[in-house]
């Protein structure tokens, strides 16, 4: 049974590094769910399988050394955060999106605590660990080809231009190209110092897939992660050329010629950024845009403030993982209308556990690091292999700096800490927990017929609860998500209704699509007692929402809009207000809380919230658009007009159709005109044109409008003879 037990726990171990080739194409985002489900089932077979063998032979239990106490307190302040915080579920579970929170953190504690129990229990606790960095070897290998053959324009690129191969993101391919960057170059010196099988062989290959590995990370074009790269090059170069023997002189010079190349590099390219040829060389002109004025500098600017305004608000342990939102919302920085506008990160993984576990936790993450170097360079390694795993801590905090952690990185990130951990594995317990641990004895039958089965029944239920119950409400989005986009008219809201509420995951992420969808049926070609149903469900939901959220104003936005696209005024008034209220400064929030003011009749109202998201950034041109347009429909043109500028941003389709909605025709026919002579080949120009000459009643000049467009564009002819007779026919 032992022989099994080490089997399993073995074979689920060496699987892991597979994950990164996964995409559940079926799944609700692909590139995701299917890596996460993967990795958490993996884990938690290998969990079961080492715990009922750790039961039979002492030798096989974790040894609570400085790391893995460390990595244990982490782990646990990470849960009471979560806990303590203002959305426990959400920070238990996360979402489909992410994919983190606790149960990511158990699971890598798990994975931890298995691979170096298990590694050091082995006759030779290195090779395991090389045998496994040379499995996720191949795989990078693999992933980098993919990338490689994305660049040549034989696969598609999932996100515009930068590199992400089965990764789906650019910055996740990224870090995931820089740890195995360094994991080659360490490989290198375990094969150039003879500790592996084929090590002449091997001590060739290795240089040369650090070498693609980095030229794919280059090509990614994430930033932070570059830098990264060449920092966690210098720092390792630096160290190796320090304390390195006097004899091997030879090599430490190579190591200060390293560090020569790469500043020289470094100065050259940015002096000449400027240049033609980095500014049409997308990647190179995106690396020499690094500047704090850029849109993902100033974004940056804005964020961290933010973060760290808001841990001052709960600085012992924080507000739990996943509910960044609430402080994005409730501190938005009215500068930030050029960026996304749902940011749940802080861009930064030290402010991110700042903010999610307080003081407490973000001392217990830089721990992590600490221990880490300290355990590192207790450790027999060479000098030269020290510093190329210290070089990659030092890359990965730095990419750490700028962007946000995910499985890939998480995963050899703690794979890094369970192989140093193993190296000290010898080192004693000295903890009575630990003692009581090492020591306590349990019978054959004891392990057989009483912890096994209960390992085993615990293995189930985390099965079916943590994974299955989640996957099935994965697809059946998917399922209710094709029935909706896929024009058969088959959209049915008890599809969503099945959907939701198997797992606590998922709700948020289904109610959100539930919005959309909802929105699609209502406005199109579907019966009655469909949209009926849909709208009865929304309403349903949009208040579940609430009510498990009730200070996330997310829900409260999306919904007010819906409502409002819906003619529901009350409804949307009600949920824009208390939206309002969460996220005071955002422009967008405030201008569709003004939109249905003006429907309801509250006209100075929306004029207040207006002015204010104007004046919050005059550069804003949506928000002084709107600003114009709603003084226009409320009848104070007068104001309006004292913001015109040489180039009015009041000459759009959007302030003539305001003007028809006050029944000013002339202005919007003025408005109009004007856009034409400035581009006389618009189609929809002219056509709207045709529309508001008929709302004036200007039947002739509507059909008069419509037959020079059919002069100009014959291939319309069908459909604007078929306008016309439509004209003809309900003259006014």
């Amino acid at each position: 049974m032992k022989k099994s037990l080490l089997w399993i726990t073995t074979a689920s171990l060496f699987l892991i590094p597979i994950f990164p080739l996964l995409v559940a194409k079926s799944f609700f985002f692909p590139f995701i769910t299917g890596k996460a489900f993967y990795f958490r089932i993996l884990v938690e077979i290998a969990f079961a399988s080492w715990l009922i063998l750790a039961c039979f032979d002492a030798k096989y239990r974790p040894r609570f050394n400085q790391l893995t106490v460390t990595i244990t307190l982490f782990t646990l302040i990470a849960l009471l955060a979560d806990v303590l915080g203002v959305n426990p579920v959400r920070s238990i579970y996360s979402n489909f999106e992410r994919m983190e929170g606790w149960l990511a953190i158990i699971h890598l504690w798990a994975f931890y605590i298995v691979a170096t129990s298990t590694f050091s229990a082995s006759p030779s606790p290195k090779q395991l660990w090389y045998r496994w960095f040379n499995v996720s070897i191949v795989v990078a290998t693999i992933v980098a080809i993919y990338g490689l053959v994305q660049l040549s324009g034989n696969a598609e690129i999932h996100q515009g231009s930068r590199v992400d191969a089965s990764l789906g993101n650019a910055a996740y391919m990224a870090v995931y190209m820089l740890m195995h960057v360094a994991l080659t170059a360490y490989m290198f010196f375990v094969a150039r110092a003879k500790q592996i099988l084929n090590a002449g062989f091997l001590q060739w290959l290795y240089p040369i897939l650090s070498v693609v590995f980095a030229f794919v990370l280059f090509e990614t074009a994430t930033r932070g992660t570059t830098l990264g790269l060449f920092g966690g090059i210098m720092l390792a170069c630096a160290i190796y050329a320090v304390c390195a023997k006097k004899e091997a002189k030879r090599s430490r010079w190579m190591a200060v010629g390293a560090i020569a190349l790469v500043v020289v590099v470094g100065i050259v390219f940015w002096a000449n950024r400027n240049s033609s040829f980095v500014k049409n060389h997308e990647v190179l002109n995106r690396l020499g845009s690094i500047s704090w004025n850029n849109t993902s500098g100033q974004a940056r600017q804005y964020i961290w403030p933010m973060a760290v305004k808001g841990a001052l608000q709960r600085p012992v342990l924080g507000w739990g993982q996943e509910n960044f939102n609430y402080i994005f919302n409730k501190d938005y920085n009215p500068k930030m209308w050029t960026q996304e506008q749902w940011f749940d990160r802080a861009h930064n993984v030290f402010l991110d556990w700042l903010v999610a576990a307080g003081i407490v936790g973000f001392l217990a993450y830089l721990a992590l690091y600490v221990f880490l170097l300290i355990s590192l360079w207790k450790s027999d390694l060479s000098i030269a292999q020290k510093s190329v795993l210290t070089g990659l801590v030092a890359g990965y905090a730095v990419h750490n700096i700028f962007v946000f952690d995910n499985l890939a990185s998480y995963v050899f990130f703690f794979a890094l800490l369970g192989f140093v951990n193993t190296l000290t594995h010898h080192h004693k317990t000295t903890s009575k927990i630990g003692l009581w641990i090492q020591n306590k004895t349990f019978s054959k039958d004891a392990v057989e017929y009483v912890a096994a089965p209960i390992v085993i029944v615990a293995l189930a239920a985390g099965l079916y609860f943590l994974n299955v119950r989640a996957i099935q409400a994965n697809t059946r989005l998917i399922t209710a998500l094709t029935a909706c986009t896929n024009q058969s008219g088959k959209a049915d809201p008890g599809l969503f209704a099945q959907a939701l509420n198997v797992s606590p995951m998922a709700n948020q992420e289904i109610r959100e699509q539930l919005l959309s969808c909802t929105g699609n049926v209502i406005g199109g070609p579907y019966p009655g007692p469909t949209k009926q149903g849909f709208f009865d469900l929304v309403k349903q939901e949009i208040q579940a929402q609430i009510a498990w959220a009730p200070q996330d104003a997310r829900m409260y936005v999306l919904g007010g809009m819906l409502m409002s696209n819906l003619n529901q005024i009350a409804d949307a008034t009600q949920l824009l207000e208390k939206a309002h209220v969460l996220t005071p400064r955002k422009q967008a929030v405030s201008i569709q809380l003004a939109t249905t003011y003006i429907a309801a009749g509250k006209n100075d109202e929306a004029i207040a919230l207006l002015k204010d998201a104007y004046e919050s950034d005059p550069t804003y041109d949506d928000a002084k658009g709107a600003y114009i347009i709603g003084l226009i429909i409320v009848g104070r043109e007068a104001e309006a007009h004292k913001l015109f500028d040489p180039s009015p941003v009041f000459e759009t389709q959007r302030a003539a159709r305001a003007y028809i909605s006050i029944k000013k025709f002339d202005k919007a026919i003025a408005i109009f005109k004007k856009l034409i002579a400035a581009d006389a080949q618009s189609v929809d120009l002219r056509v709207a044109l045709a529309q508001t000459y008929y709302a004036a009643g200007m039947t002739w000049s509507a059909i008069d409008t419509m037959r020079a467009l059919e002069k100009d564009h014959p291939e319309f002819k069908d459909q604007i003879e078929a306008a016309i007779k439509d004209i003809e026919k309900n003259p006014k």
